[in-house]
C-alpha cells in the first residue's frame, strides 16, 4: 500500500505551471473538437473558437490554485506529500468542472437558468469521461516539472536548542531531545531505529512506527531514500556513481544509500552551497 505521507516531487515554479496549463488548456478543446462530446457536429457560428475556450477552464483553476499550494508547501518546510498531491488534484478538478460547466451553460448552449441538477448532470456525463484523459498526463507534466528541495545549511545561523518529543505507536514509546541532536533514522519492516547525539556519542533508539510518521515529527528529517531520514548537517560526503550512490555522516562509520530522485535535489543544494563535499 502506497504511503499517503511519502515526500514527492512538487511543481513550485510559476513557469513550469503556467506550461502545464497552457498544455492541458489546447488537449481539451482537441478532444472536444475530435470527440464532439456536445453533439457539436452541428454547425454553428465560430464553433472552433468557442470550442477552444473550454481550455480557459482548464488553465483559470491551475493558476488560481498554485498560489494556495505554494502556501501549503511553503507551511510544510517546503515538503510536498502523496496526499497532497491528491487533495490539489481534487480541488483543482472541481474548479475546472465548474468553469466548464459555466461556460458551456451560458456561452456554448446560451441557457437563461441553471439548476444543481443541470450542474451534476453535466458533470456526470461531458465531465468524467475526461479526467482519464486529462489527469495521467496532469500528474506526468508536474512530476517532470517538479522537483524534491533540500534546505540550504548555513553555519552563520546559530543552532537553536529547541526540544522536540518524538512518540511511537505504543503508548510506552516516547524520547524528547534537542532538534539538532537527531542524526538519521532507518525503517526496518514495522520500526523505525532514531539515531541522535548525546554527551557520550551516539544513541539509539527505536519505535514501533512508520518512516514518514517519524519524519513528520523531525523537523530537520529528510528523507535520502525510501527507508532513510537525515540530518543534512551533519552530511560530510556524497559518494558513488550512477548506478549506486550514498552519503557518509558525522558521528558514525555507517554509509546510507540515496536514491536517485533525492540525489538530483541533494546535488542542486551541494551545488549552491559552500561546502566542498566528495562527488
Amino acid at each position: 500500500m502506497i504511503s499517503l505521507n511519502k515526500t514527492i516531487a512538487y511543481t513550485k515554479n510559476w513557469k513550469h505551471t503556467l506550461w502545464i496549463g497552457l498544455l492541458l488548456g489546447v488537449l481539451l478543446p482537441t478532444l472536444l473538437m475530435t470527440l464532439e462530446p456536445f453533439d457539436n457536429s452541428n454547425s454553428f457560428s465560430y464553433k472552433y473558437l468557442i470550442l477552444s475556450g473550454y481550455g480557459f477552464c482548464i488553465l483559470i483553476p491551475i493558476l488560481l490554485v498554485h498560489p494556495i499550494e505554494n502556501y501549503v508547501y511553503k507551511l510544510q518546510t517546503n515538503r510536498w506529500f502523496i496526499i497532497n498531491e491528491c487533495l490539489y488534484v481534487l480541488a483543482t478538478l472541481f474548479l475546472m468542472l465548474l468553469f466548464s460547466f459555466f461556460y458551456h451553460f451560458y456561452v456554448v448552449s446560451g441557457l437563461p437558468t441553471f439548476t444543481s441538477k443541470l450542474i451534476w448532470g453535466f458533470i456526470k456525463s461531458f465531465g468524467l469521461p475526461f479526467i482519464p484523459l486529462i489527469v495521467p498526463l496532469w500528474l506526468y507534466l508536474r512530476s517532470k516539472y517538479g522537483l524534491i528541495e533540500v534546505p540550504i545549511s548555513t553555519k552563520e545561523q546559530p543552532k537553536k536548542m529547541k526540544s522536540i518529543t518524538i512518540v511511537g505507536n505504543n503508548k510506552s514509546e516516547s524520547l524528547t531531545i534537542f532538534e539538532s541532536d537527531f542524526i538519521f533514522a532507518r525503517a526496518q519492516q514495522n520500526y523505525v531505529d532514531v539515531y541522535f547525539n548525546t554527551e557520550t556519542g551516539m544513541q539509539q533508539e527505536t519505535f514501533r512506527s512508520t518512516l514518514s510518521n517519524i519524519m513528520k515529527q523531525l523537523p530537520k528529517a529528510w528523507q535520502v531514500h525510501r527507508s532513510y531520514l537525515v540530518n543534512l548537517d551533519y552530511l560530510q560526503t556524497v559518494e558513488g556513481n550512477a548506478r549506486k550512490r550514498f552519503i557518509r555522516i558525522s558521528l558514525t562509520d555507517e554509509t546510507i544509500p540515496i536514491s536517485q530522485v533525492y540525489y538530483k535535489a541533494l546535488t542542486k543544494r551541494l551545488s549552491n552551497s559552500s561546502q566542498e563535499l566528495q562527488n
